[in-house]
Parts: structure tokens; C-alpha cells; sequence
């Protein structure tokens, strides 16, 4: 039973924080809900626009705070949902699916729990995951470059993965500009993303052991 328990926990916030995760890029990246894919994510995290009541969005509307607010307080209850399974049983924890570092974090916590060092697990690991969810969004488009090179169609699934990978490679072009059909700047952001994952991964770990 505890196996169920925590394999559904697990599966409702991880879809959960996914879905909010796309709602922010999708804004992010200026698309709107009349997009065929992003309709259905629109619809599916209404509760972010109840958020954005609250809390603002910035950047002429394509960094809706609200979004990463929710996401933030996902993480808290998903913490609080591993922390409370460990009561139970301290093996528990491996019934979640987490990085290793996330995993050794919240592990931790749960030795050395106090509200601050919890509010500091759920902002080091959201950021952790979602810098990982930005290196599978390039990854995606990088697919769907490829898919189009050999078929001269590109499925619409990679469409929209590439337009949401735009605002993340963007900035890696003012310093990599792409020549003639050579573009290196998605190659440069992905891997400065993971050693930026990586800094912070380090980083956490340290502060949290202080």
C-alpha cells in the first residue's frame, strides 16, 4: 500500500509540476493558447491564471511569476509528501523518483529539518530540475532539427519544441552567432546549462551542510 501511495504521490505532482512548467515556457517564448499544443496546457493550468491575480507577470507578459510561484509550492508539498513517507519508513525515500543530488538533499532534511532549510531544498532542487528541463527542451529541438534535415517536415511536436528552446538559445547567439547553416549556439547553451546545473548542485550541497 505505502508503494501505491507514494508511486501515485509521486506521478499527480511530477505531471502536475510538468504541466506548469510548460504554461510558464509557453508564455516565456510568446505562444499563445490558439496553438494546437499549447491549447490543451492552457486549459490544464487554469489555476495559474487564479495565481496571476496575485502575483504579477513581468517582461510584457512572458515571465508570469504566477507559474513559478506554483511551481515552488509543488515542490514544498512534494517535499512534505517524502518527509512524511519517511516518518514511516526512512527507505521510503527511494520509492521517489529524484536526481541523485535532490535525493541526498532531501535525505538530509529529514535529519536536520527546519522550515528554512526546507524552503532552501525546494528552491535548490526546482532549479536543478527545471535548468534539466531546459537541457531536454534543447535536446528536443536538436531532434526536431534533425528530423527536418532528413525528411524536409518537421512534426509539430518539434515545432513547438523549438520555438519554446528559442528564448533559452537566444542569448547564446549574441555570443555564437549562427554562419550560414552552421548554428553552434543551441550546442553552446546546452552544455553551459549543465555546467550551470552542476554549479548549483555543488553549491546547494555546501550551504546545506554548512
Amino acid at each position: 500500500m505505502t508503494n501505491l501511495l507514494a508511486g501515485l504521490f509521486d506521478i499527480v505532482v511530477a505531471a502536475a509540476m510538468i504541466l506548469v512548467f510548460f504554461r510558464f515556457m509557453l508564455q516565456f517564448a510568446g505562444i499563445t493558447a490558439k496553438d494546437a499544443f499549447a491549447k490543451p496546457i492552457y486549459r490544464m493550468t487554469r489555476i495559474v491564471d487564479v495565481f496571476g491575480r496575485i502575483f504579477p507577470t513581468l517582461g510584457d507578459g512572458r515571465i508570469n511569476t504566477a507559474s513559478l510561484v506554483l511551481l515552488f509550492l509543488l515542490r514544498m508539498i512534494f517535499i512534505w509528501g517524502v518527509l512524511g513517507m519517511m516518518r514511516i519508513n526512512s527507505q521510503n525515500i527511494g520509492l521517489f523518483y529524484m536526481p541523485e543530488v535532490n535525493l541526498a538533499m532531501v535525505d538530509y532534511l529529514s535529519r536536520h529539518f527546519s522550515p528554512v532549510m526546507m524552503f532552501f531544498v525546494a528552491a535548490v532542487t526546482l532549479l536543478i530540475d527545471f535548468l534539466r528541463m531546459c537541457q531536454y527542451i534543447i535536446i528536443g529541438s536538436f531532434i526536431g532539427g534533425w528530423v527536418m534535415l532528413f525528411t524536409q517536415k518537421m512534426p509539430a511536436i518539434f515545432g513547438l519544441l523549438t520555438l519554446l528552446s528559442e528564448p533559452i538559445i537566444q542569448p547564446f547567439r549574441k555570443v555564437l552567432p549562427a554562419t550560414g547553416m552552421l548554428d553552434l549556439a543551441p550546442m553552446l547553451g546546452f552544455f553551459l546549462i549543465i555546467l550551470l546545473e552542476t554549479l548549483v548542485q555543488t553549491v546547494g550541497v555546501y550551504l546545506l551542510t554548512l
